[in-house]
């Protein structure tokens, strides 16, 4: 066995382990995408009840992001130059290209419910300054000296 043909059976298993992982991060982000789409639309429907949930799920897809990339940077790490060359096969670049795809239809979702919430924010916000006149004017009214009332002109 001479040297181009254990370096061609290195990089393709590191292709195929390259493959393998990054099929499990396109499932990944598709369930994530699944997740962010509940969460935009329980947010943008007042479905409070479920959003503790949905926002502990992403918490936890949050640490999965941080693994995945730990695992591909070992992959890197251990053979940066044949890591170069299997990750510019096809069905690499594909699966690459699929999950660039899924990320920016994520932070699509991630934009419209920060719009939704910052919209709920602002409405509440003001809800609440409405309260506080109100409140205000109440203290005034019934902070006013006691006079006489005064019914039919007389006291």
């Amino acid at each position: 066995m001479n040297m181009d043909t254990f370096d061609y059976n290195a990089i393709t298993r590191l292709e195929r382990e390259l493959v393998f992982v990054l099929k499990e991060e396109y499932s990944f982000y598709q369930s994530l995408y699944i997740t962010m789409d509940k969460q935009r639309d329980s947010i943008k429907f007042n479905r409070d009840e479920s959003l503790l949930d949905l926002f502990a799920e992403i918490e936890r897809c949050h640490q999965r992001i941080k693994k995945s990339e730990e695992k591909v940077a070992a992959l890197k790490s251990k053979h940066p130059q044949m890591f170069r060359v299997a990750a510019a096969k096809p069905e690499v670049r594909k699966l690459v290209n699929s999950i660039a795809t899924m990320v920016k239809k994520n932070i699509t979702l991630v934009n419209e419910s920060e719009e939704y919430l910052n919209k709920r924010y602002d409405r509440i916000k003001a809800e609440l300054n409405e309260l506080q006149n109100s409140h205000k004017i109440l203290q005034y009214l019934s902070n006013g000296e006691q006079s006489p009332q005064f019914v039919d002109g007389k006291n």
